[in-house]
């Protein structure tokens, strides 16, 4: 118990000063060094071994160091410090091991829920201004379930207690319970990050979400008693001052939105055809209702519902649910009360067998892109950018910018999301640096402006870029 506390070095120096007299204290002293050294490189080792994943694949904690720190860049994060983010990396990758291995089944259920839900928390996030990355908190919180409920009371997607749901408007009583609606909870939801993240932004992004676990009061008393307010890269000197659920829960949302950032590179089987469409259906009806609106059984509704299996209507209001594409259309002409979500992510392969359906979604996407004349196109911001650059960029308005993306002023933040209204056909491609390679290079190589590359990518030092490096850069 004593040793517990003490370093490596402490350790060492408090067994050999006892063994200063007499050559068996000292063989002693000598073993034991040597045991400790040995336990050091086992933990080293063990920590360095790649993760192997449920399907097999091998995924190297170097890897997953290097895309957690592009995620922390596109929370806001400032740099870190090599050994903050291989202490950091250490228990994210501890998660990713467990959630790629053997809770490989229960991850993938809760990324096939999540695929009803994320598209329409992305647009509210977006619309707030706040990073996307924060779609991970419910996969974290209730692993995308709208019913669940914790031991304390927590209830819903975002596991609000319920003097919390009542404080940020959402009813909660013996008949109705607002924190089992995915829009109005995730609402809520919304509104109590962006406070959270104007209060904690400046010390650092991962407090707002370990003030989601803890409570803005006890996470600020402990930014005071660490003596770190208002100081950049302030998470890893508060790190020690945090509940221990709490150093654990943040680690767990990262590796939650790492997963959910690129689902096929950590095993999970994802398609590029999207044959099922999300329906919000802001009433609760009946099932048998919904049969005949759609001319689909209520069989198969349940089956490509399954919760609904003990069901005769919806659940909830602002229920979503998951139908084929064409029944999917049907409902939305013939109901004025649901909202006919798009997913803008890749969708989980739910079946295999569903070509058929998958033809007959390209056919209506073709009919409805006729309709429109503008296509969208969605562009992160980077360090460095403004509004005006932005429109000049995609040749488009501020004006209309604005008004797609319902900004009230011209200030936009690094990692906000920004719908693009633009005429032209533009895709987004990326490029890998290779050696010897310079801005000037790369942009004869790809046929764009050295502006271009600098701005998309937020390239502020040109002598930077290392071999392996993504830039991105959009093309007609």
């Amino acid at each position: 118990m004593y040793y517990r506390h003490m370093g490596k070095k402490q350790q060492i120096l408090a067994i050999i000063k006892p063994a200063r007299y007499g050559l068996a204290p000292r063989i002693a002293s000598v073993f034991i060094i040597i045991l400790l050294l040995a336990s050091s490189f086992s933990v080293q080792a063990g920590l360095s071994k790649p993760i192997t994943t449920a399907t097999g694949k091998k995924i190297y904690i170097a890897d997953i160091r290097q895309r957690l720190h592009q995620l922390l860049r596109e929370l806001g994060e400032p740099r870190w410090s090599t050994h903050e983010l291989n202490r950091l990396s250490r228990s994210v990758s501890a998660y990713l091991r467990a959630f790629t291995g053997r809770q490989y089944d229960k991850t993938l259920e809760a990324l096939r829920r999540g695929d009803r839900y994320r598209p329409m928390i992305r647009a509210k996030l977006a619309k707030a201004g706040l990073p996307r990355a924060f779609e991970a908190m419910p996969m974290a919180e209730s692993a995308f379930r709208f019913d669940a409920r914790s031991h304390a009371g927590a209830r819903g997607l975002w596991q609000y207690m319920p003097a919390s749901a009542r404080h940020y408007g959402l009813k909660v009583g013996r008949h109705i319970d607002q924190r089992t609606d995915p829009a109005r909870a995730t609402d809520a939801a919304v509104k109590y990050l962006k406070f959270l993240n104007r209060k904690f932004e400046k010390t650092s992004v991962l407090l707002t979400i370990a003030a989601y676990n803890a409570g803005e009061g006890r996470i600020a008393r402990i930014v005071r008693k660490s003596g770190v307010k208002n100081r950049r890269r302030g998470y890893s000197h508060v790190l020690r001052f945090l509940p221990k659920e709490t150093r654990g829960y943040v680690p767990e949302f990262l590796a939650a939105a790492l997963i959910l950032k690129k689902p096929e590179y950590f095993g999970f089987p994802v398609t590029r055809q999207q044959p099922y469409r999300f329906i919000q259906v802001r009433k609760p009806l009946s099932i048998k209702k919904i049969a005949g609106l759609t001319k689909l059984s209520s069989k198969k509704i349940k089956q490509l519902n399954p919760e609904l299996k003990k069901h005769q209507r919806l659940p909830t209001s602002n229920y979503f649910l998951r139908l084929p594409a064409r029944a999917a259309w049907r409902l939305d002409k013939k109901l004025s009360s649901v909202k006919y979500w798009r997913p803008l992510a890749k969708s989980i392969n739910f079946d295999d067998s569903a070509t058929k359906t998958a033809r007959l979604n390209r056919k209506i996407q073709h009919k409805t892109a006729k309709t429109h004349r503008s296509t969208a196109l969605i562009y992160q911001v980077k360090r460095g950018n403004h509004l005006g650059g932005i429109a000049k960029m995609f040749d488009v308005s501020i004006a209309s910018l604005k008004r797609v993306n319902h900004l009230q002023s011209n200030r936009i933040t690094a990692g906000q999301r920004l719908t693009i209204p633009t005429r032209k056909l533009l895709s987004k491609k990326r490029y890998r640096v290779r050696p010897g390679d310079n801005l000037g290079v790369i942009a004869q190589r790809l046929g764009v402006p050295i502006k271009h590359l600098k701005f998309v990518n937020g390239v502020t030092d040109p002598r930077r870029l290392r071999p392996g490096q993504a830039l991105y850069y959009f093309k007609s």
